[in-house]
């Protein structure tokens, strides 16, 4: 049995299982590369000159922004909470919301991969607290996308836990 135009032309296959092992194979040698193959096309990736971007009406140098997190926890903790408050007032077809969701989503992974090994910071009650907020908000917009604005309950919930971070903040916690 000939299978013509699934590349097994001539080959005798005995079920359609076989026929379909044989296709992955072939794709996976088709586009397998080794990890030095990858990494030299990254840096071709930087060679790319800033005016591929025009079409996008996305300036290159708002691909890479800095990060905000600056390293003093205090200032982090409140300037984090702030703008998670703000995404957390968001009604449904705000303008521009995604875009600002997913710069906020970016800074809180930021903090969080700053701060959660740093011994001196990991164990206070602000940092607890923030950290359970961060984890809620960031599932949210996980499940539902950066266009779906937070239910009233989670709302309800996270607006306590900010309650209790901006206190621990004022304490020094």
């Amino acid at each position: 049995m000939a299978f013509v135009g699934s590349g097994l032309v001539g080959a005798r296959v005995g079920s359609t299982r076989e026929v379909v092992c044989e296709r992955k194979r072939q794709a996976t040698m088709a586009m397998s590369l080794s990890r030095r193959d990858i990494l030299s096309l990254g840096g071709l990736a930087a060679l790319v000159p800033s005016f591929a971007f025009a079409d996008e009406g996305i300036a290159a140098a708002t691909k890479a922004a800095p990060t905000k997190v600056s390293g003093n926890y205090a200032d982090d903790a409140k300037n984090v909470l702030d703008n998670m408050i703000n995404v957390c007032s968001f009604k449904k077809g705000t303008p521009g919301m995604s875009d600002v969701v997913a710069d906020v989503r970016k800074e809180m992974n930021d903090f969080v991969a700053r701060y959660r090994r740093n011994n001196n910071v990991n164990g206070s009650a602000s940092f607890n607290t923030l950290y359970t907020a961060i984890n809620t908000l960031s599932g949210h917009y996980a499940s539902y996308g950066n266009n779906y604005p937070v239910p009233e309950k989670r709302k309800k919930r996270l607006t306590q836990q900010f309650a209790e971070i901006d206190k621990a903040l004022k304490r020094g916690r």
